[in-house]
């Protein structure tokens, strides 16, 4: 079962261009709460796969913690998010 096909949310897949659709799903629900069990699960691969995957994604963020990790994750969603916002509040004062 896929718990989260990036194809269908590409405006959050650009914004971390240097991974792969692996290791950006695996870190995205890692940073949104998962455990790497919980990942493994989810997406019915080896829990070496999820390992792997986020070891993978720290070292392209060149952070050795998950915390670094969790950190670049956030930074960028939530960035994302105040200039989405924005970008909505001009449109409903032109209109």
């Amino acid at each position: 079962m896929k718990v989260f096909d990036p194809t269908q949310h590409p405006e959050l897949r650009n914004l971390f261009p240097e991974l792969t659709p692996v290791q950006f799903e695996t870190s995205l629900l890692f940073s949104l709460g998962c455990s790497q069990k919980e990942i493994s699960s989810f997406c019915s691969v080896a829990y070496k796969v999820v390992k792997q995957a986020i070891a993978e994604a720290k070292s392209k963020f060149e952070t050795q913690s998950l915390t670094g990790l969790l950190t670049a994750f956030h930074i960028r969603l939530v960035l994302f998010a105040l200039y989405g916002c924005q970008g909505q509040n001009a449109s409903y004062k032109k209109g």
